[in-house]
């Protein structure tokens, strides 16, 4: 009875995703991931993944801080861009978030020209930062997000034209 139990706790810690690299769908299913290795599913077929986590690129702030309190006082707030609706119809393509998560940072404005594969902003998902790329080359025509706002799968990111 006991395994019973723990086996649906484990199965209540799955997370399922879709996720599209290089135009490839991919469903992955990921366990628990407060342990390493993690036991993951990708389009059915079980695999065991094991990580840590990668050296930060550009720290956000100074590796000793005296209190939260300070820190969030000494921290440079970050300016809200005007979020912009999605275009409708052929007006640009629109970056997506590919999972849920929490924006970090957002590395480009309004006007700027991108190539595919520039990192237009920073997405913090399951305790790691994911750069999230442009998926065509262009020039950004809107922002629908702003720094420290929550999304969800496929919630639009940028538009592109």
């Amino acid at each position: 009875m006991g395994e019973s139990k723990l086996r649906n706790n484990m199965e209540a810690r799955v997370f399922t995703y879709e996720i599209t690299i290089n135009g490839k769908k991919y469903i992955v299913e990921v366990g628990d991931v407060s342990t390493s290795p993690v036991k993951v599913i990708v389009n059915g077929e079980s695999k065991v993944v094991e990580f840590a986590e990668a050296p930060a690129v550009a720290p956000a702030a100074p590796a000793t801080v005296p209190s939260a309190q300070s820190a969030a006082e000494a921290a440079p707030k970050a300016e809200p861009v005007a979020v912009v609706q999605p275009p409708v119809g052929g007006a640009g393509k629109v970056v997506v978030a590919p999972m849920p998560g929490k924006i970090m940072s957002i590395r480009v404005k309004p006007g700027n020209k991108v190539t595919e594969g520039d990192t237009v902003c920073t997405l913090e998902a399951m305790k790691m930062e994911m750069p999230i790329s442009s998926t065509t080359s262009g020039v950004i025509q809107g922002i629908h997000v702003n720094v420290g706002d929550s999304v969800a799968y496929n919630d639009p990111l940028v538009t592109v034209a």
